[in-house]
């Protein structure tokens, strides 16, 4: 990563911490940071106080009143348990609570003495003290405007026009957020940065028991896992029925489908019964195993264990969505769906099969089973990785340097 005149750079988590990939995407930021030694590295947990925990029971009460499924307003996660999610990192970053609210923020920015912050999902006020860098996630809401009723539609309108209107440099996670950023406010490219595709695994994840893991779930030695929320888009049927295809033709009876991940979906409350309905009518039960949402660890050593990895959805805002970026760094072989963003991965690794298409995804999952590839060592991973983390660490110092000296109109920095 390129030396910078910038010795502190302040990550605020307050709009990451609530949901797993959330956090995932800031560890692989903090990842990207640490790699300039010559950095000060201060990630911000929010501590709420009374007043505000208040205000967010009354929310997710209103909620309740106004019929939004239970769960749709998460509560905030403790700020205790933000920072164990990020303790591994001790003493290569500084850790420090504040006061939640933008004026806690804005103060926490100058006791840091920060010279940055980043990455930013909400502008922040223009009485921030220091430079900040945004952060875009998808436009689903464009693609699929059936799955968003039209306040959230407008909302999201909203917030992504402020957010280019005030960040000197955005960040976002594909070519394919930033083309649409381009085509839905003309003019904006030029000041975002897509992130490269950097699979970094964690050293002790090579040191879980996955057949502890295996057995606590009573799985078969054999098994394709999907590690995805039960969103619609994410596309489960198309992967039940392609699980129904293998196994018909010729796939190994014994074998399993895995899903972790919580299995709701609030714009749609029938989805999950709908693909148990699928896993019955296809007389597939008792080999789709629905696990639910799982810690972290035990999630990714039945990910380590499996086959490979499958990821059949119909959007995302990042190439392969989180499940595919950490079973491709530990060796995991993926089949992905072809949607424009997840072409952009190269990766030997990486198959890809028609979107929505069993057929073209069982063929893979046969072709997978009976071929497997011989998967690298701990070692030789934890080294391709690095060429990754150097690729977003001089990323990141683009992002900072735009941060920092804001392009002029008209032209770039020279």
């Amino acid at each position: 990563m390129t030396q910078l005149p910038v010795r502190v750079i302040a990550v605020p988590l307050k709009e990451f911490a609530g949901w797993g990939g959330g956090i995932d995407f800031i560890r692989l930021i903090l990842e990207g940071l640490v790699q300039d030694r010559g950095l000060r590295v201060v990630a911000l947990v929010p501590r709420p106080g009374l007043g505000r925990r208040l205000r967010q029971g009354l929310g997710r009460f209103l909620e309740r009143l106004r019929g939004r499924p239970a769960g749709t307003r998460q509560a905030p996660p403790r700020p205790e348990a933000v920072v164990a999610a990020i303790a591994d990192f001790l003493p290569r970053i500084t850790i420090r609570l504040y006061p939640d609210g933008r004026r806690g923020l804005c103060r926490a920015l100058r006791r840091a003495r920060a010279d940055v912050a980043l990455p930013c999902l909400r502008p922040l006020p223009p009485s921030c003290p220091v430079p900040w860098v945004g952060y875009l996630y998808d436009f689903q809401h464009q693609h699929l405007p059936e799955l968003f009723s039209a306040a959230e539609r407008a909302g999201r309108d909203a917030e992504f026009a402020r957010m280019l209107a005030r960040a000197a440099v955005v960040i976002c996670n594909s070519e394919a957020v930033r083309a649409d950023a381009e085509r839905f406010r003309p003019g904006c490219a030029g000041r975002i940065i897509a992130l490269p595709f950097a699979p970094v695994p964690r050293r002790e994840w090579f040191d879980l028991d996955v057949p502890a893991a295996r057995l606590r779930h009573a799985l078969p030695e054999r098994y394709f896992i999907i590690c995805n929320q039960f969103w619609v888009h994410k596309d489960h049927a198309t992967a039940i029925r392609a699980f129904a295809a293998f196994r018909a033709g010729g796939g190994d009876p014994d074998a399993a489908l895995v899903c972790t991940g919580h299995p709701g979906d609030y714009r749609a409350p029938g989805h999950a019964a709908a693909l148990r309905a699928l896993i019955a009518e296809l007389g597939l039960g008792g080999r789709v195993h629905l696990l639910g949402h799982l810690p972290k660890s035990e999630q990714i050593a039945l990910l380590r264990g499996a086959i490979g990895v499958l990821q059949p959805t119909r959007f995302e805002g990042g190439r392969g969505g989180g499940a595919v970026l950490e079973a491709l760094a530990m060796g995991v072989p993926a089949l992905v769906s072809d949607i424009a963003v997840n072409r952009e991965i190269v990766h030997a690794g990486c198959r890809f099969f028609a979107t929505g298409d069993p057929a073209a995804l069982a063929a893979r999952m046969l072709e997978l089973a009976s071929h497997p590839a011989p998967r690298p060592e701990p070692a030789e991973l934890l080294r391709r990785a690095e060429a990754g983390l150097g690729q977003l660490g001089a990323s990141l110092a683009e992002a900072i340097a735009r941060a920092r000296f804001p392009m002029p109109a008209g032209g770039p920095i020279l």
